[in-house]
């Protein structure tokens, strides 16, 4: 009997592969409903009666063949004096948010449900705009600290597609650093794209937290429910060893406001009753998180160092991360079909199999250290704000890792929301500044998840001409899991689509034969998914929210944010709403903003926001009206009061432009020279104009140029109120 079910299913799975093969992509939006109307028909209709019949199935559905288908307790505050906020979910983007609130002096109580750090890499590529945002925390200096900790660039510029790692044929890599013997680009960020897994971050900023008197990280607590009013919120938390509720140990922790930083599956979003919108799921995979120094050794030696490697081979077909090739650290990513395929299937043994496959190499030593089934997905929450309580990361947003914007842009949302609750807790900004976070940072999470899709869609590229569609592949589990089969064994229509997959994948080797000279062309011109994304990662701007743009800013607003190609370049810009650019720059003049430091450790104008706390940067040239600049930010701020604290930006060498700047400048102005002379090709304002700088680094308002004194005051005191809400 075996042997015939066997047979069966190669041949049931052999028609099925030939009608996916042939019609699939006419199916259109009738999917597997539309194919299953059509299976009865066909030579793999016949095949599955048969199949059904060796195994002994019984009877077949209408269609198919004659007949019918058969039928505690709880205390308040364990931890004592209560934080103004609560952060649930102790991963990169809860901690983060904690340690940017430390620094504005607001303190955090972080409610982590897991009692031990995860092992797990998770992300890995950290962006340039995320390092800065890592860079201002301040001491200990993470951005330093990763830099000093991840691979050499050589192990993780490029790309390699190939039928095995170690013993299979590279088809193909891709060096996503051309013309870059570093990760730098110091023209237009003063940080790196860094390589570094996030089991390898995490670390880095629990201790940067541990040494914070103002984070309570509490390992094994979890936030069960939650009450909020116009005053504040009250957690109810699990503090019990099983993280559920089991133990009995339950307390509630009161807060004026609530982070939710618990991860795409933490609940609260759904206790919110905020709902998400986008394609959804995409993809089912498993990780398979394993450590081979063979296996690295291995790539390094035969000079097929790389960040991600896609593996097609006749056994499986994989995207494998390469964390870090010296420690022999991978993540190799799986693709499964439930419900016809489980987790639960991909055993320690059957993945260290697994991995053996993809490097084509039957001896390879293997430690399989964790194994995680997931799921891809593209969504964004409708807002990020339920009351006083927000979301940030993966709460908020699920993006397909193609691009890795996920944690990327879950630690920029952070850097958003962080100076807007102190400023608000500080009584510096009116609460009205916190309706501003949904309005930045959704239209920015958006953006990100579509050109994740697209990167997703971008990566299938290679795949599809070797004749390897996800697409089909979904259909086929979707067939095969339909209630209408419901009348095949499960065991049997599992067996069904492995076959058939396997069918798939064998056919793909001629195919890649025949089609070497169009792969070639696709690498070589770097049609495949990318790496860098520096126009996204530091060019997007907050159209609308904490900013005050000008009639005179609509039409380039309008033209900066219009669609470019995949491959156009950042462009630095001082739009209202944008990163303020990177400039070098040396100090000169402490003044007010660096006065505690004395300005050693700011290299670049990304750094003077990061010093300004909750303060506001008002940025200059040097000119002969930047006395009526500093009367109007001292009358803004006796105003308002929010302080407002002048920078000037000199010129040429120390000597001259710089000590004449300091010299003409109030002792209370921070003044600093532009060591690479690039800001005056970047200001784009006259020489008497400037910038109104958030603590976030992007501009708030831009004046094209001076007026009167009174004017400047008027002008400067009513921005100052919109962007802080003080109306």
């Amino acid at each position: 009997m075996a042997g015939s079910t066997a047979l069966a299913a190669r041949q049931a799975a052999l028609s099925l592969w030939r009608c996916f093969r042939s019609s699939h992509a006419s199916l259109g939006s009738h999917g597997a409903q539309g194919f299953l109307a059509q299976l009865p028909k066909t030579a793999a209709g016949s095949s599955c009666r048969q199949l059904a019949t060796a195994a002994g199935a019984g009877t077949a559905p209408p269609g198919f063949a004659a007949g019918a288908a058969g039928a505690a307790g709880d205390s308040t505050d364990a931890g004592g004096d209560n934080a103004p906020v609560v952060i649930a979910g102790g991963g990169p983007v809860g901690i983060t948010t904690a340690l940017l609130l430390a620094k504005h002096g607001v303190r955090s109580v972080v409610l982590e449900r897991s009692r031990t750090l995860t092992e797990h890499p998770q992300a890995h590529l950290i962006n340039m705009r995320c390092m800065e945002v890592l860079r201002g925390i301040g001491a200990p200096d993470v951005a330093s600290q990763v830099v000093q900790l991840m691979p050499p660039l050589e192990e993780w510029r490029r790309f390699v597609y190939c039928t095995g790692m170690s013993g299979g044929e590279v088809l193909g890599m891709v060096d996503h650093f051309k013309g870059q013997s570093s990760p730098h680009q110091p023209a237009i960020s003063p940080e790196p794209v860094a390589h570094l897994a996030q089991n390898r971050l995490l670390p880095l900023l629990v201790e940067a937290a541990a040494q914070q008197p103002a984070i309570d990280l509490r390992m094994g607590h979890a936030i069960h429910s939650f009450t909020q009013t116009a005053e504040g919120v009250t957690a109810v938390v699990d503090a019990s060893p099983d993280g559920n509720g089991g133990g009995g140990n339950i307390y509630r922790l009161p807060s004026q406001y609530l982070v939710a930083a618990d991860g795409a599956r933490g609940g609260l979003r759904q206790q919110l009753g905020i709902g998400m919108g986008g394609p959804g799921s995409i993809q089912h995979l498993i990780n398979i998180h394993f450590f081979s120094p063979q296996l690295g050794a291995a790539l390094r030696d035969r000079g097929a160092a790389g960040m991600l490697y896609f593996v097609f081979n006749r056994d499986v077909i994989a995207v494998v991360v390469a964390h870090n090739l010296s420690r022999g650290e991978f993540v190799a990513q799986i693709p499964y079909f439930p419900p016809l395929q489980s987790g639960a299937d991909f055993t320690p043994a059957r993945c260290a199999e697994i991995v053996r496959q993809v490097a084509r190499r039957s001896d390879l030593a293997v430690e399989v250290r964790t194994i995680r089934p997931w799921t891809m997905a593209g969504r964004v929450a409708h807002t990020y704000r339920g009351g006083r309580a927000f979301l940030v990361g993966d709460a908020a947003h699920s993006f397909p890792p193609s691009g890795a914007f996920g944690m990327n842009t879950g630690i920029c949302d952070a850097h958003n929301l962080a100076w807007k609750l102190a400023a608000v807790l500080e009584g510096r900004a009116g609460p009205a500044l916190l309706d501003t976070y949904t309005a930045e940072r959704k239209p920015v999470g958006t953006a990100n998840m579509l050109l994740s899709v697209a990167n997703f869609n971008e990566a299938l590229r290679v795949p599809q001409m070797l004749g390897l569609d996800y697409k089909a592949a979904n259909l086929l589990s979707d067939v095969l899991a339909a209630p209408a089969l419901s009348w095949l064994p499960p065991d049997v229509r599992r067996s069904v689509l492995e076959t058939t997959m396997s069918v798939g994948k064998a056919a793909a080797s001629p195919i890649r034969r025949l089609r070497r000279s169009e792969l070639a062309e696709v690498f070589e011109h770097g049609e495949t998914l990318r790496l860098q994304f520096p126009k996204e990662d530091l060019g997007y701007l907050y159209a609308a929210g904490a900013v005050c743009p000008g009639p005179a800013d609509a039409a380039a607003l309008a033209e900066y944010q219009r669609p470019k190609p995949r491959d156009a370049p950042y462009t630095p810009t001082t739009l209202v709403g944008a990163r303020l650019p990177h400039v070098a720059i040396s100090v000169q003049q402490p003044g007010r903003l660096l006065a505690a430091g004395g300005g050693h450790d700011v290299a670049s104008t990304v750094d003077l926001a990061a010093a300004a706390g909750t303060s506001l940067v008002l940025l200059m040239s040097d000119s002969p009206q930047q006395v009526l600049w500093e009367a109007a930010a001292t009358a803004a701020e006796a105003a308002t009061g929010v302080p407002v604290l002048p920078v000037v930006i000199t010129q040429g060498s120390a000597a001259t432009s710089s000590s004449r700047g300091a010299a003409a400048s109030s002792p209370h102005t921070t003044v600093v020279q532009d060591v690479s002379n690039a800001w005056l090709s970047l200001r784009r304002i006259a020489p008497d104009g400037a910038l109104l700088v958030r603590p976030d680094g992007h501009i708030a308002w831009r004046a094209a140029n001076s007026s009167s004194l009174q004017s400047l005051a008027a002008d400067l005191e009513r921005v100052v109120r919109v962007v802080m809400a003080k109306q």
